[in-house]
């Protein structure tokens, strides 16, 4: 197999970033010897690769394409890298390419594709859900192409492969275009260390509980997530209020982006008037796995995920997921053998005398519902009735469940696993 070379655009902490570490760490384990490269516009965290040995290439120019970028200046750049760079059986990993990100570098990866050089786009993202994105993307592809956007985006060549997270964005890839037999489900794999003994529960959490000043005799529930729109933290303060007495309710980080901040005071500032004692940022005061291992519960109420790490994770510190369902995410990982007993549909409330689902309400409305309930009784009694699953919410899962899943995501989800599905999509796009 030929050197593998990584592209993304930046390698800021995040995400994406993530599971290149664990996509570079996974192939050296299961490959010894293998050639990578990683070329990106910044990295935050150098030393993780050059203690793997691996060759980290920064170019500015693979970065998100500002706005007052030379085009014709940016593409001759990137054309001269790649030309100096690129050896004959080099494989391109390039991840969120058709974000819209930096339509330069999508260019000239489809020109690469074109001129015979074996291409794997790992879609994280859409820029189809991003109008801007996708507007910017077509603009400048018909500056520097005279072939339409979807064979720029789509190729279907027999050396250009797509990854994607789950089932649905299969089939997103092939309405856009891609070649059915060309598409790679490559779901994240998911790492914690598990060596050594696990603590004993009921200390951690009362050495946790003391450390946060909660009651360890109350349900300790972790919503494990940064909070941004899309993680719907008012459904989580909504059922905050209607279980304070039971549950103590933490989440864990606050949101990097600038326009998250905003919203997310707001909520703080709401629990704070209001008398909600949701915990916020519980995950800056004590340390994140301990907290999860703690934790009665994992909560989840999020309305959108792209692979859906929180169904997961908590599993292999052997603690059980409930909360809100997502079935373009859970149903990939049902059909890896992971069962969810306890999660739900929808929130079902009354507005304006028509049922409404209450993570679809805007941040406003949410808040003026959530008042309600707090201070009329009935508007309590009638979410209740119209939501019978709240009676058995915060039941406990079967301990038999709880190892099934985290055996199956050590199975099914193991670095190893990974290694070997990136295996086979090389093969594919150079055989």
């Amino acid at each position: 197999m030929g050197r593998i070379l990584i592209v993304h655009y930046h390698l800021n902490p995040g995400g994406v970033t993530r599971i290149i570490e664990s996509q570079v760490a996974a192939l050296i384990n299961w490959l010894p010897g293998i050639n990578i490269l990683v070329l990106t516009g910044h990295c935050a965290n150098q030393g993780f690769f050059k203690d793997l040995g691996v060759k980290l290439l920064l170019n500015e120019n693979l970065n998100y394409l500002s706005s007052d970028a030379s085009i014709s200046g940016t593409y001759k750049a990137l054309r001269d890298f790649f030309r100096e760079l690129l050896e004959s059986g080099d494989i391109l990993h390039v991840h969120n390419l058709n974000l819209g990100k930096n339509p330069v570098l999508t260019c000239i990866i489809s020109e690469l594709a074109y001129s015979g050089y074996s291409v794997g786009n790992h879609a994280h993202d859409f820029a189809e859900d991003r109008p801007g994105n996708l507007e910017v993307m077509k603009n400048i592809t018909s500056e520097l192409s005279d072939r339409p956007l979807g064979d720029i985006l789509y190729p279907r060549l027999e050396n250009v492969a797509h990854a994607c997270l789950n089932t649905p964005d299969k089939e997103r890839l092939k309405m856009y275009g891609a070649d059915p037999g060309k598409i790679f489900l490559l779901p994240n794999p998911v790492i914690f260390n598990l060596s050594g003994k696990e603590p004993d529960h009921k200390n951690l959490k009362g050495n946790i509980c003391d450390r946060l000043g909660i009651d360890p005799e109350k349900l300790l529930i972790t919503y494990p997530v940064r909070v941004i729109r899309r993680k719907n933290i008012g459904e989580y303060i909504l059922l905050c209020q209607l279980f304070m007495s039971e549950a103590s309710w933490l989440v864990t980080q606050p949101p990097k982006n600038p326009a998250e901040i905003i919203p997310y005071e707001e909520w703080k500032q709401f629990c704070a008037d209001e008398d909600i004692p949701v915990i916020f940022e519980a995950g800056l005061k004590v340390d994140f796995a301990e907290l999860i291992m703690a934790s009665d519960l994992c909560f989840t109420t999020s309305i959108q995920e792209g692979f859906g790490m929180v169904y997961m994770e908590p599993w292999l510190l052997g603690t059980s997921v409930i909360g809100r369902d997502l079935p373009n995410i859970t149903n990939d990982l049902e059909q890896s053998g992971m069962e969810f007993p306890l999660l739900y549909e929808r929130l079902a409330v009354m507005r304006e005398n028509r049922e409404s689902d209450f993570g679809m309400l805007a941040m406003q409305e949410q808040m003026n519902y959530i008042r309600e309930v707090k201070h009329d009784p009935r508007k309590e009694n009638e979410l209740k009735r119209a939501n019978p699953f709240l009676k058995n919410l915060l039941n406990s899962v079967d301990t038999k469940i709880i190892d099934k899943n985290k055996n199956t995501i050590i199975k099914e989800y193991s670095l190893d696993n990974y290694a070997q599905r990136l295996e086979r999509l090389y093969k594919e796009i150079t055989e």
